[in-house]
């Protein structure tokens, strides 16, 4: 067994032509998929020298919603514009879902339309990435409804109309391994949505070659709420250290600039939102994390129907006496595609894996 393992933190730049169908998606995948695999150790035979924990940002899924529907949707349309063109093209379609999920929110009967298409499109992606990369994949994020199949179903069946912000982790034989769901709602953004939060209790580890993972989405790697009327709010990261977690990944989505003053701060505060992001976020959280060794936060670059996501993608480590560094980090967090890039760090195995690697094949190569 390696005496390594390969941290990866994927920073994407997402376009509206990345969601135009399903095949765009996928080829967006699968294209950086293959920037991971040149970015990693091999043997001369092609194999992956070691394992590795590879995590997409969140809600690269999310916009799924509007494959196939790529000729309706052009630069500058917001949620709201797409959704309506959606409703419009297909009216019975969008009345039988609102009669058939029991559902009168607009925005869900739409998205619970779609959601078995973004199921579909969102496992073959990542669950063919695991496989190709040999690695555990943490798929960013997706919207989407519980599967009343269950997690590593092929086919979505809706379980009930609640929708959530979702996390599909995938095992290096393909297999959807775990389903997390984001407790903590974005104030002003994800609350204002038909979604629901997760469950704190629900957020579980996750076995793997590289040893225990544990799984928050974005804001639900924060110690403290962005606001004062959050009374809900808890940190979750005690929860994954008391349970074992070795390796923290935190897809993420960055909706305000990075390099303008925090929309939340408080009178008199004045800090840049990436400043923010490291004094309230996971790196100031995981002092607080004893047996947790690595966390990897990639970040969504993209403006993608109104909303745009900048932002640095770290690896931090934390050292055996609670101090965090940064590992390493993306060179650019700047909105544009230059801003797309691959931060990988490769680790001593110092902890012991808690799952025993499949029989390690030879990397396929396209």
């Amino acid at each position: 067994m390696s005496d390594h393992i390969e941290l990866v933190a994927v920073q994407p730049y997402m376009q509206l032509a990345d969601y135009r169908d399903v095949d765009a998606f996928l080829a967006k995948i699968a294209a950086l998929s293959e920037r991971v695999a040149t970015a990693r150790e091999r043997h001369a035979d092609g194999r992956f020298v070691h394992p590795a924990v590879v995590v997409f940002p969140e809600h690269i899924g999310t916009f799924l919603s509007i494959a196939g529907y790529g000729d309706l949707a052009a630069d500058g349309d917001d949620v709201d514009t797409i959704l309506r063109r959606v409703v419009l093209r297909n009216p019975w379609r969008f009345l039988a879902s609102l009669v058939g999920h029991w559902t009168l929110s607009p925005s869900a009967a739409v998205l619970l339309a779609e959601s078995t298409k973004m199921h579909r499109a969102y496992r073959r992606a990542f669950s063919t990435a695991a496989r190709r990369l040999d690695a555990t994949v943490v798929a960013g994020s997706i919207i989407l409804p519980d599967n009343a199949d269950g997690r590593d179903a092929d086919v979505l069946r809706p379980d009930g109309n609640r929708l959530y912000n979702l996390s599909y982790t995938f095992a290096p034989d393909g297999r959807c391994v775990n389903v997390t769901r984001k407790v903590h709602l974005v104030p002003g953004l994800e609350d204002t949505l038909p979604l629901v939060p997760g469950p704190a209790d629900a957020v579980t580890p996750i076995e793997s070659p590289c040893g225990r993972v544990g799984v928050m989405i974005c804001y639900d790697g924060f110690r403290e709420p962005h606001t004062s009327t959050e009374p809900a709010f808890c940190a979750l990261g005690p929860r994954l250290a008391e349970a074992g977690v070795q390796i923290i990944a935190q897809p993420s989505a960055n909706p305000w600039p990075w390099e303008e003053p925090w929309v939340f701060a408080d009178v008199g505060e004045h800090q840049l939102r990436r400043e923010q992001w490291l004094r309230e976020g996971l790196f100031s959280q995981l002092p607080d994390m004893p047996g947790v060794r690595f966390a990897i936060n990639p970040q969504l670059i993209g403006d993608l129907l109104g909303t745009r996501f900048d932002g640095r993608s770290y690896i931090f480590e934390r050292h055996a006496d609670g101090t965090v560094t940064i590992l390493a980090a993306a060179a650019r967090a700047a909105l544009a595609a230059a801003s797309e890039e691959i931060v990988v760090a490769r680790v001593p195995a110092t902890v012991e894996a808690t799952a025993t690697p499949p029989p390690r094949n030879a990397a396929r190569t396209s």
